[in-house]
């Protein structure tokens, strides 16, 4: 670990002990201290409510087109690395982590995409709250709802941070959801190039029956296009819905 987060944990420690021995009025107070253990609990919640209203504020003030112009430009920067000239005995180690990088980029729009919606739009949040598995299977202890300030949404926004983008079928299911109607959108493709980063993330490019997959340069740029009209066809329908 590296002593710039080494230093930031520890700062942060400090802070959490400081509050504990505040609440139990001791200064003495340490983790052998009954009630300790409690307040640390609560403290976490604390940070944690404190990250998750920061991230709804976030939402609160991205408008569904600046997600998408946020995915333009860094897809084009992609698309432009992929053809930077690297030693041959790099290729395969460079086409990889930028087909990779490709699907982070498609998550990382779903996610706030989703998330966005849910946000900004109180029937999407009710559409979600009611039709989302993920939301109503989720259970939080009173303590987690008593230090969430935005209450029902802000909880919905961690519970939507753990989905895995990744996965395609589950994320159009979660947006049919939410918008209370069907999107029909092609996931053939992407779903097949999410498969592939599984493969070259979890076992560095061998499929599980261990065969070797081959990456070029031709092929990141067909998962890059691939990518883009999957997102392009997604926020055409969004655009539709937002100006009907």
């Amino acid at each position: 670990m590296g002593s710039a987060k080494e230093y930031w944990f520890q700062i942060q420690e400090e802070e959490r002990d400081r509050w504990i021995r505040e609440h139990l009025d001791d200064e003495e107070a340490d983790e052998e201290t009954e009630g300790w253990d409690e307040l640390a609990h609560e403290f976490a919640m604390m940070l944690e409510a404190q990250e998750l209203e920061a991230e709804y504020q976030w939402f609160k003030k991205q408008s569904y087109s600046e997600i998408h112009k946020t995915f333009i430009r860094e897809i084009k920067t992609l698309r432009e690395l992929v053809t930077t000239q690297v030693a041959i005995h790099h290729e395969q180690t460079f086409y990889k982590m930028m087909y990779a990088h490709s699907v982070t980029l498609l998550e990382s729009f779903l996610g706030d995409t989703v998330k966005s919606l849910v946000v900004k739009n109180n029937k999407y949040f009710e559409n979600a709250i009611r039709n989302v598995d993920d939301l109503k299977k989720s259970k939080f202890s009173l303590t987690e709802i008593s230090v969430q300030a935005d209450g029902a949404l802000g909880l919905a926004v961690k519970s939507l941070s753990d989905v895995l983008y990744h996965n395609i079928p589950k994320v159009s299911k979660i947006l049919d959801a939410i918008l209370g109607c069907e999107l029909s959108l092609k996931l053939d493709k992407t779903v097949h190039i999410t498969k592939v980063r599984h493969d070259i993330v979890h076992r560095n490019g061998k499929t599980i029956k261990d065969d070797l997959i081959h990456i070029d340069v031709d092929t990141v740029k067909q998962a890059i296009d691939d990518i883009e009209e999957f997102v392009e066809s997604l926020q055409l329908k969004l655009d539709e819905l937002e100006n009907t």
